[in-house]
């Protein structure tokens, strides 16, 4: 096939704010965009975002892509105007001082910095040791009583940093984790042209925080088989073995054979893997002993759904500086596309 990314797409995708129970904006933007190219739409009652485009053979496909992102939601705004605040997914704390952050209000955004005490004042004690969210906040630049005006607990902050392009066809932005995956499930949408499977496009809410909308959604659909499309850690960097990789950025698509949460059927790991060989389609086998994502409650799904996860390999996952190969993304486009356009056999297990 010849259809080519618009990696302009991804640029606004990774733009938005989106932490886990708040995709709105996310799902706003992709109803837009799919619009022209959806057979149906829908929004769930959880948030996730439902298109359809109908098949040739009745059977059913299920292509899911979560739109959240992990991030902050404040619970306290101090006498002195500095807001505290728990983590939305899993984030390392030793990623978040001197960031700054674009906190989300009823009135509109704001601009924080995450602040912890000084280096110069603190002791021998305090620098041996690792950090606590407990020991961070947020310094929102403003007097103490507007600060408790305008910011309240409950709302929440998106790390703030720029998309960028680098080095080997390199992209490295906040949210790569998942909205990769949502910009490869929305490319999908609008390059399939009668796929084989009545393809049922998910992008999915809450699953930084549990697999949540993926689970009512699978129930909802109740697919013959299913692809769940995120991104996945690549730790190909130094002081890591290289067995310990999981997957390596520049490698390729990553078909999973096994995760925390789920093991792929066997004749399905098979026949992805069968359509790569055949289309020069760059993969490797992502086996990895901690971690999962949607594929987890979708497989579990009524009687059970033929689930493989396709992962983007990311370096610094849950950081505002995850990088990403546009190799790789095309890769995993390329596959998703021709299983869901040709069909899988699924017939042959």
């Amino acid at each position: 096939m010849t259809y080519k990314l618009d990696f302009s797409i991804l640029k606004t995708l990774t733009g938005l704010a989106g932490v886990s129970g708040r995709e709105h904006d996310v799902r706003e933007y992709l109803k837009t965009l799919l619009a022209p190219y959806a057979d149906e739409m829908r929004t769930d009652a959880l948030g996730n975002l439902i298109v359809f485009k109908k098949g040739t053979s009745g059977k059913k496909m299920m292509l899911c892509a979560h739109t959240d992102e992990v991030g902050l939601m404040i619970h306290h705004v101090d006498d002195r105007g500095f807001a505290r605040f728990i983590t939305v997914g899993g984030i390392d704390p030793r990623t978040l001082p001197a960031q700054r952050v674009r906190v989300q209000t009823r009135n509109g955004e704001l601009i924080g910095v995450i602040g912890v005490k000084p280096a110069h004042i603190t002791t021998e004690a305090d620098r041996g040791r690792a950090l606590g969210v407990k020991e961070l906040f947020i310094d929102l630049g403003l007097p103490a009583e507007e600060a408790r005006k305008r910011v309240e607990a409950g709302d929440w902050a998106v790390l703030d940093r720029e998309y960028v392009e680098f080095g080997d066809e390199r992209i490295s932005a906040k949210a790569l984790d998942n909205r990769a995956g949502v910009f490869v499930l929305a490319e999908l949408i609008r390059a399939l042209k009668q796929p084989f499977y009545d393809v049922y496009a998910v992008f999915t809410v809450q699953e930084e925080v549990g697999l949540r909308g993926a689970q009512t959604a699978a129930y909802g659909i109740d697919a013959d088989i299913a692809l769940c499309l995120d991104t996945t850690g690549a730790a190909d960097i130094p002081s890591v073995a290289p067995q310990d990789y999981i997957t390596a950025l520049g490698a390729g698509a990553g078909i999973t054979a096994i995760d925390a949460r789920t093991i792929t059927p066997l004749w399905l790991f098979e026949a992805l893997k069968q359509i790569c060989d055949k289309n020069n389609i760059l993969r490797q086998v992502r086996v990895a002993p901690r971690g999962g994502n949607d594929a987890g409650v979708v497989h579990l799904s009524k009687t059970g759904v033929p689930t493989c996860a396709l992962s983007i390999p990311t370096r610094n996952i849950h950081s505002n500086v995850e990088v990403i190969s546009k190799r790789d993304t095309e890769n995993v486009f390329r596959l998703a596309f021709l299983a869901a356009q040709q069909g899988l056999g699924e017939c042959a297990h």
